[in-house]
């Protein structure tokens, strides 16, 4: 049963192969027409059209997807249509995507004389109709009611063909509608750009730099000018070399984007083992953007695909460890947009790559869902990015305010000791009981300290009033003739530790390095 269904099967699509339905131009939707076009691969690259002509139909394999997916192997392929109209209308083939190194459209007239146009990135001609995004081919002269076309396609990078067969007043209406969608997308992308041009002046904070080159690069170059094909505004020689070197574009983006990432999150300190894991991907990038300068379109296309999805999906893994399981966003919840930026661009990058690698299939909007994903990304990134700002503003607020407490409490507490005039204060500690404290970690070394040497903590404040309580306790230790060891051994600190705290006093009272600290401490006033 199962062989007479696989049978039926195979001469039903044979039947339907062999048919070739043609496509009908009036009112047909602005829709790419891959389902029902038939595809050859020409393994040799020089197979003539007149010989692709004489091939019988069941050569042609039948289209699978909205979008033809030619592969990364630069191979030659051919696409035949065969659509019906009336006398009156003029049909357009528009190919909606601008990076196909070569097409040559072949098709015959009503006196079956051959018509071919040649176009495509490296034989584009001032008379050839490029609409920016992709190509338009009028067909006035193709044969009627029923003509064949015959296209020729190769490129090098990834060979996608976004067909459509339209009538003129159908290819002016959508394309107007197309291009204003596209230059909303620009226009907030540019407000994109703008804000982090603005708080890089104000912050000077790399962050902003680095986030600023990725949109330059991933959104503006790569996506605007290469996938777009908006790079033909800035003339032939450049959208060329934007296509050629594509891959370097993208690697460099990426290289920016995981330096922006490592930095914004902390992940040298939060997630160490992770961090080096990223600079392997840099070192991966780096060699792509490298191989691409000579043109290894064949060898990149599938670095790229796989360090694009492995680089996503690390972005999405890292903000969510840093941010929601360690906390990173606890007091302030805008940071969490960083997460969700992320997220548009991880589940785009798994669409693309399976779709490069015909897992699944590409439809009418997948080129709408990468430019979307990146636009969704650049708001929420900002946001998550503003939300950082405002943490670190309301970090060091705070620590101010603690310093300025802390000093104003200094300074009434040294005041209403000396304007306090009590009884006959206490009997003055001899040196030797001052040392007893101190080595024991007596709690009342300090006051006692500060009672015997009343003239000695003046004389600091006088030189350097912004002296802080765990400064003062320092000189107490150095007057009294402690060494380092001493000092660390009672402060619990590192010797390393005690001198730094040595070397920040010198600073604040300004005591040369060629001074000894404890006679420098004693010429203040008299031990008692």
């Amino acid at each position: 049963m199962r062989t007479i269904f696989f049978l039926i099967a195979f001469i039903t699509e044979a039947i339907l192969c062999v048919a070739q339905p043609v496509i009908r131009v009036e009112k047909q939707p602005f829709v790419n027409i891959g389902r029902s076009a038939y595809y050859w691969q020409d393994s040799l690259g020089n197979t003539s059209f007149k010989q692709v002509e004489q091939f019988k139909a069941e050569r042609f394999s039948k289209g699978s997807s909205a979008i033809f997916n030619g592969g990364t192997s630069g191979k030659v392929w051919w696409m035949k249509i065969r659509f019906e109209r009336n006398s009156q209308t003029l049909p357009y083939l528009f190919i909606d995507y601008a990076n196909i190194d070569s097409i040559t459209l072949f098709y015959r007239d009503t006196q079956g004389k051959l018509n071919m146009v040649s176009s495509g990135m490296f034989n584009l001609k001032k008379s050839d109709a490029s609409l920016g995004t992709g190509y338009a081919f009028p067909l006035n002269l193709a044969k009627a009611p029923v003509g064949e076309v015959y296209i020729r396609m190769r490129a090098m990078n990834t060979l996608l063909v976004p067909a459509k067969l339209v009538t003129e007043s159908v290819l002016n209406h959508e394309l107007i509608k197309a291009y204003s969608l596209q230059l909303i997308y620009v226009g907030i992308a540019l407000m994109i750009l703008i804000f982090h041009v603005f708080m890089y002046i104000v912050t000077r904070s790399k962050l902003f730099a680095l986030y600023f080159a990725r949109v330059i690069l991933l959104y503006f170059i790569v996506m605007v000018c290469y996938l777009q094909g908006y790079g033909l505004l800035l003339g032939q020689f450049a959208s060329k070399f934007i296509l050629v070197h594509a891959h370097f574009f993208i690697a460099l983006g990426y290289i920016c984007t995981i330096l922006f990432n490592n930095y914004f999150l902390k992940l040298k300190r939060q997630l160490p083992q992770l961090n080096r894991f990223f600079i392997a991907l840099i070192i991966g990038w780096a060699l792509i953007l490298i191989c691409s300068l000579w043109d290894g379109r064949s060898i990149t296309n599938a670095l790229t695909q796989i360090f694009f999805l492995l680089t996503s999906l690390l972005f999405l893994y890292s903000s969510i460890q840093v941010i929601i399981i360690r906390g990173y966003a606890k007091n302030n919840p805008l940071i969490w947009c960083y997460v969700f930026g992320w997220i548009p661009v991880a589940l785009v990058s798994i669409y693309f790559v399976f779709s490069l690698m015909e897992l699944i299939p590409f439809q009418s909007y997948s080129f709408n869902l990468l430019t979307l994903a990146g636009i969704v990304e650049g708001i929420l990134i900002s946001l998550g990015l503003f939300g950082q700002r405002l943490r670190l503003l309301a970090r060091h607020n705070a620590h101010f305010r603690r310093q300025r407490i802390l000093l104003h409490e200094q300074v009434e507490g040294y005041r209403k000791q000396l304007n306090k005039k009590t009884a006959l204060p206490e009997e003055p500690l001899s040196l030797k009981e001052l040392i007893e404290l101190a080595q024991s970690r007596d709690p009342s070394f300090m006051k006692k300290f500060k009672e015997t040497e009343a003239t000695f903590i003046e004389e600091l404040l006088r030189i350097s009033p912004q002296l802080l309580p765990a400064e003062l306790e320092f000189c107490a230790y150095i007057r009294l003739n402690f060494d380092t060891k001493e000092i660390a051994r009672t402060c619990r600190l590192s010797v390393r530790a005690v001198e730094s705290r040595k070397y920040r006093l010198r600073k604040k009272l300004g005591i040369d390095g060629e001074t000894n600290m404890h006679n420098w401490m004693l010429d203040l006033t008299n031990l008692s």
